[in-house]
């Protein structure tokens, strides 16, 4: 199925299911997400041609590979798939400011994936973004012991890798994206986000490691490591941490299955 037939496809589904919701907030919020999911693919692809070589990254505009291209509908398809649930199990108000979210860590994600780059472009903007939905829902508390608890767990994941690795792995731009998402799930929702986040890292550079050889790492050092992107990870432990917050009583029943 080539890529616009897909679109096309994902778009009537959602407009179908934007049709048959009763609520008339939700529907419209289905609405924008059918008619946000072309936008992005097209506004997506145009900024990591162009934002790399403002950033400094490549000299000059790449345009993206087939396979890139693929990769970015993807992550926009998955992207609207999380907003769609978002909107069937939470508040429009939250579901809304939650979808904004997904989509600045989807283009993070993305800039990881094919660039080799967490723009500060995006996550600047993207942790801000996320103290101001805190502060309007009454946690600007949360989402800032959230962001700097992030922060700190990233710093500390890193430093031992070095360590155990003898490399500097040590990245700001995976530290800021970190931050970024503790911002967006509050302290209370952190563990949850991290040991996501973390599982999802292990199972890709296992995964990788068996189907193919992964790319090279960016940092030097003693020996080369082979790294995997971290913006994947970070984006879909997002989505999920976000997703089982809106369900009643799921994050409840996570923590006990962790705990047996």
């Amino acid at each position: 199925m080539g890529d616009w037939l897909l679109s096309i496809a994902a778009m009537a589904g959602m407009v179908i299911w934007s049709l048959l919701v009763r609520d008339g907030r939700i529907s419209l919020a289905g609405f924008g997400v059918a008619l946000w999911f072309p936008i992005s693919i097209g506004l997506y692809r145009v900024l990591l041609r162009w934002l790399p070589m403002i950033g400094g990254v490549y000299a000059c505009p790449v345009r993206a590979t087939s396979q890139q291209q693929r990769e970015i509908t993807a992550g926009c398809l998955l992207t609207a798939a999380f907003s769609m649930l978002c909107l069937a199990c939470m508040p429009a108000p939250i579901a809304a400011a939650n979808i904004l979210a997904l989509n600045f860590a989807c283009l993070a994600a993305l800039f990881d994936r094919i660039a080799g780059w967490l723009p500060n472009h995006v996550l600047i903007p993207m942790l801000l973004a996320g103290l101001l939905a805190g502060a309007l829902r009454g946690g600007a508390n949360a989402a800032i012991l959230g962001a700097a608890a992030s922060w700190g767990a990233a710093v500390l994941a890193l430093l031992f890798l070095s360590v155990s690795l003898r490399a500097n792995l040590l990245s700001g731009d995976d530290i800021a994206m970190a931050a970024a998402c503790g911002a967006w799930v509050g302290i209370g929702d952190l563990s949850i986000f991290l040991s996501v986040t973390g599982f999802l890292y292990w199972a890709s550079c296992v995964a990788v490691r068996h189907v193919r050889a992964p790319d090279w790492g960016r940092l030097d050092g003693p020996e080369r490591i082979r790294m995997q992107p971290t913006g994947p990870s970070f984006a879909l432990g997002l989505a999920i941490t976000l997703l089982l917050h809106g369900v009643p009583g799921l994050p409840n029943w996570v923590y006990r299955i962790a705990a047996h």
